[in-house]
């Protein structure tokens, strides 16, 4: 089961200052450290624990106006209606699975497909239905339900975050994935917090919403498990006196309490003074490592074995990435995601020390980009007048499920029911889109390749000003056909003889089946552009160039068949799969090839799509 928490909002900063956020997550080595944990039993149906398992975190606190919630307003994109400059969320969501009385109208503009941009809320009951759905389609073992401050404390706060955490406790029962009740402290004081759990655990969590009388509800060794999240931190509330207390009495109501702790808990840092009895109290620890992109494999195992000296339990926090520039300002894509190998690293750490659970950040956390849940793969999916991160964000196409996929695959590898391997066995995608960009800087798949001759090579041709040789590059301004990017391809022709140039574009592995389709926009500057096209080199040595595939309108896919009209944008698209089903694309290039002219070459391609049309039109 995955587990996670709520994004360290203010205290995040000087986490990243603390932690050296520019190291790198190193691959482990030889498994030497590993001491596993004995394995325990798989769960079944209605019997859901924590060791052994891994969970997500479970924001569940977006609200729109309109939602019908208790509180009825926008909240966590914005505190009013987002729109361009005023949001405070770093990656848009996939909305695709949400049924339309679950989007919510923004004020940007439409998305690059044209689609309205509309946003979800976590209140309806289909919302809650769909993550938790998620969850159990892809084998994420359970959530654990964030409960902040200020939910207990705002009447109307309150009945919004009751409601969600029912609804998420009856999905989780449909769905048979576990879950369990995670307090954070934020927005509580030095005098309120000890009583505000105390009565919010009697009161509504045992009481009114008999959360722990779930079948879902996680329990170890029969106890029903509660996580708090905040005490030691130096910028939450309460003493180690008070801390002490709150732990001992939800002991003494037979829970099972897990600590969610600084990181530096044992060594000190970046902690309160004399929590030190505080942290060996609890059942099991989770230092939160969120925003520390450095190589935590020593920092764990010492971890692992000072916790295992005691007795206690260890469940170390992974997470994909981070970023806030939508709401904090600073770089984009701040520790990036590497394209899931960020998210890898970590967990073959975690396998590597023979850690069998773990937790990871977040679920549903769109709003610092550690959401694993569906989010936007490219400029497609965003709207046009604003930035967000996208699941390509790291220049190589991964689709909207991408991270849901290999978090799940994560867990299963550090519960020991799949080996680890240093290279990641999840595909970017499974379709129907395997790549779609608009070779928007920041959001979209970027080349590869820079003016570099790929599979066909050149012959008889010089760069656009008669020296060097042709260029391949990403170009921007007004010409793209939407957006601001667009892929350029220019050259010249000293002599009539046969001359070509068949350039890198990208470097992909794309299984071609008989519903395999391409398209792309398309701009020939000139006559020679009109002899520009894109070609696709597989893995058994055949090229797009060298099939019978044509374009919609019976052109050959050819380079040397001319396309388009000079000036103009038009789209071109080939259902090629018939003719090459069965192998893989590894090579994207961009071809020029004429006979019997001389002259420049000069075209501009955008839009770039491959997809498999069978289910893309479904």
């Amino acid at each position: 089961m995955l587990r996670s928490r709520a994004l360290l909002r203010h205290g995040l900063a000087l986490l990243l200052v603390a932690a050296g956020i520019g190291a790198a997550v190193g691959l482990p080595h030889a498994n030497a450290d590993a001491e596993p944990t004995a394995e325990a039993p798989a769960p079944t149906a209605g019997e859901h624990r924590i060791t052994g398992q891994v969970y997500a975190g479970y924001q569940g606190w977006f609200a729109a106006e309109g939602d019908g919630s208790p509180i009825n307003q926008w909240r966590h994109w914005n505190g009013s209606q987002p729109s361009p400059g005023n949001q405070t969320f770093e990656m848009w969501p996939d909305m695709s699975a949400y049924p339309a009385s679950a989007h919510f109208p923004t004020g940007y503009a439409g998305l690059g497909s044209g689609e309205p941009a509309t946003l979800f809320s976590s209140y309806p009951a289909e919302v809650t239905d769909q993550h938790f759905s998620w969850m159990a389609e892809y084998g994420i073992d359970g959530a654990a339900l964030q409960r902040f401050g200020q939910d207990m404390v705002v009447p109307e706060r309150k009945a919004q975050r009751d409601a969600i955490t029912a609804r998420a406790r009856d999905a989780a029962e449909r769905h048979d994935v576990g879950f369990y009740l995670e307090y954070d402290i934020s927005g509580l004081t030095d005098e309120n917090v000890e009583q505000t759990l105390k009565t919010d655990w009697t009161e509504t969590a045992t009481g009114t919403l008999a959360l722990t009388d779930s079948p879902s509800y996680a329990h170890e060794d029969g106890r029903p498990v509660v996580a708090i999240f905040g005490f030691g931190f130096l910028n939450r509330p309460g003493d180690a006196a008070t801390a002490q207390r709150v732990v001992e009495w939800f002991q003494d109501q037979g829970a099972y309490v897990i600590g969610a702790v600084p990181w530096g808990w044992r060594t000190e840092t970046d902690t309160k003074p004399g929590f030190t009895e505080v942290y060996r109290s609890f059942d099991m620890l989770s230092p939160w490592f969120v925003g520390n992109a450095s190589d935590l494999r020593d920092r764990m195992r010492d971890d692992r074995d000072d916790l295992a000296s005691r007795g206690q339990e260890y469940l170390p926090v992974i997470y994909p990435g981070f970023s806030w520039a939508n709401w904090n300002g600073g770089e984009r894509n701040q520790i990036p995601r590497e394209t899931g190998r960020f998210l890898w690293r970590q967990t073959l750490g975690v396998a590597e020390l023979g850690i069998p659970q773990a937790f990871i950040a977040m679920f549903d956390e769109y709003d610092e980009a550690t959401n694993i849940a569906p989010a936007a793969s490219d400029s497609a999916m965003i709207p046009t007048d604003q930035y967000f991160q996208t699941t390509s964000a790291d220049g190589v196409y991964a689709s909207p499920d991408f991270y849901l996929r290999l978090a799940a695959h994560a867990s299963r590898v550090i519960t020991g029911e799949e080996p680890a391997t240093p290279e990641m066995p999840v595909p970017l995608s499974l379709g129907p889109v395997h790549l779609r960009t608009g070779f928007e800087r920041d959001v979209d798949a970027q080349p590869t390749w820079f003016d570099s001759p790929g599979p066909g090579g050149t012959a008889n041709v010089t760069g656009p000003e008669g020296e060097g040789g042709p260029t391949l590059r990403v170009a921007t301004g007004d010409q793209a056909a939407t957006g601001a990017s667009a892929l350029r391809l220019r050259g010249a022709t000293p002599d009539p003889a046969h001359s070509y140039a068949y350039l890198r574009a990208l470097d992909v592995s794309i299984p071609v089946t008989a519903a395999t389709r391409l398209s792309y926009d398309f701009l020939p500057n000139d006559e020679g552009g009109r002899h520009v096209a894109v070609d696709l080199v597989l893995d058994d040595g055949r090229t797009l160039r060298g099939s019978a595939a044509t374009t919609q309108d019976g052109v050959d896919m050819h380079p040397a068949a001319p396309k388009g009209t000079v000036g103009d944008w038009t789209t071109i698209t080939s259902a090629f799969g018939p003719e090459l089903e069965g192998a893989t694309i590894e090579t994207i290039l961009v071809g020029y090839d004429r006979n019997g002219a001389t002259g420049g070459f000069d075209a501009l391609i955008d839009n770039l799509l491959i997809e498999n049309a069978a289910t893309a039109d479904e």
